[in-house]
């Protein structure tokens, strides 16, 4: 055994063939044996290295620093090790060696590499929301649900993460653990939005069928949520602590901006960020939540992700308002196709569209619809632009060509 074995760090081991090939293959396996009771200093960085490897598939030829780095930021046990050096040196150490390491599709679950999961995160379940059931609720870290009556509800959790006024008219004081891992819930029904301040300033207009996770509490060195749906965010601004958007395809990563992201399965071609001010970078995700390709956004820019093909297109001198106006009531539209807008409107009144006959595809309709009216007034707007009609029926809202 090289004497400078007896010095190495859990990542020098990771990297060595030597070591992989006893690990993977048994090769040398009495010279190894006899290197650790001789170095019994060394037994804990070996097994951690060893459950590395073995968690990972090996081959001989050199990779690339993106697919290392992305494997390392996503497997918890690197993510434990990876502030005991410069990130950037590690990188260029890893990409030097022959050793690549790829992601073994058949261990499944067994590798925790959700991104909140990383370190002492526990698991949390996103619940999803079905079009017609559900009511608006508050689900806090400790479990406790709150019903939240108002179609439109405001909640603002103080700086501590245990008080939260509800509506202005009720306060809920919460007396247990509050931490960065323990995560609360705003489930959001169709027919219902949310203005959420959450505990670090940052205000959250969450929309009609969506779900958001988060820290009552935020700490650490960077503040995470989970978002399902769609939301517009004004984050307050921290150069020490990036505020982080994760969806089911995007990670969004930002330190003070405003922006609308909607990425959620009643769309489910295409998720997208439009940003309003300031800057953001977006990665996709890639299969176990791996990070793929950064792309930056710069104002009144827009990034669409289409969850076919995996590709990101960014539409530049955009008109954010048409993105964004859903959060003031309104809805605006210029030349968009007449489905779009029906998609668009059942989200909000929670009803289904339904067309008895074709409807011409290349209908357009321009203009701006105020949620705040009833459902009869917005679709008699509808009815007197385009060439459609309608009848209501519940829930259902039957549409023909007229």
């Amino acid at each position: 055994m090289k004497k400078e074995y007896s010095k190495y760090t859990v990542e020098d081991f990771v990297c060595n063939l030597n070591f992989i090939k006893w690990v993977k293959k048994g090769a040398d396996q009495k010279k190894w044996e006899a290197f650790i009771r001789e170095n019994s200093h060394q037994s804990k960085k070996i097994e951690t290295a060893k459950k590395i490897i073995k968690a990972l598939h090996t081959s001989e030829f050199p990779v690339g620093k993106d697919e290392v780095y992305a494997v390392w930021k996503n497997v918890e046990l690197f993510y434990k090790l990876r502030h005991q050096m410069d990130r950037k040196k590690r990188l260029i150490r890893f990409a030097r060696y022959a050793a690549v390491f790829l992601l073994a599709l058949s261990i499944g679950a067994a590798i925790p590499v959700i991104y909140f999961t990383s370190g002492n995160h526990k698991p949390y379940m996103v619940e999803s929301v079905i079009p017609g059931k559900h009511e608006a609720r508050l689900i806090l870290s400790g479990g406790e649900e709150f019903i939240l009556k108002k179609k439109q509800s405001e909640l603002q959790f103080d700086a501590s993460g245990r008080k939260i006024k509800v509506d202005q008219d009720s306060v809920i004081n919460y007396s247990g653990k509050v931490d960065q891992n323990e995560m609360a819930q705003i489930v959001i029904p169709f027919g219902s939005r949310s203005d959420i301040s959450l505990s670090d300033g940052t205000r959250v207009w969450l929309n009609a069928g969506s779900t958001l996770t988060f820290p009552q509490k935020f700490a650490g060195k960077s503040r995470k949520v989970i978002l399902k749906g769609e939301a517009y965010f004004e984050v307050t601004k921290n150069p020490e602590c990036p505020f982080i958007v994760s969806s089911d395809n995007l990670n969004v990563t930002v330190l003070g901006t405003e922006f609308n992201m909607r990425d959620d399965d009643f769309d489910d071609k295409f998720a997208e960020v439009v940003l309003v001010k300031g800057s953001v970078s977006l990665t996709k995700k890639g299969i176990f939540n791996l990070l793929g390709e950064e792309v930056h956004l710069k104002p009144n820019q827009k990034a669409v992700y289409s969850k076919s093909d995996k590709k990101t297109m960014v539409e530049s001198g955009i008109e954010t308002a048409y993105y964004t106006s859903w959060k003031e009531g309104f809805l605006e539209f210029d030349k968009e196709g007449i489905l779009t807008v029906f998609n668009r409107l059942s989200r909000f009144y929670n009803v289904q569209f339904i067309s008895e006959k074709s409807i011409t595809l290349n209908t357009k309709f321009s203009g701006k619809l105020d949620l705040e009216k009833p459902l009869d007034e917005v679709l008699k707007v509808i009815s007197d632009a385009a060439p459609v009609s309608y009848r209501i029926e519940g829930n259902k809202v039957f549409v023909n060509s007229k």
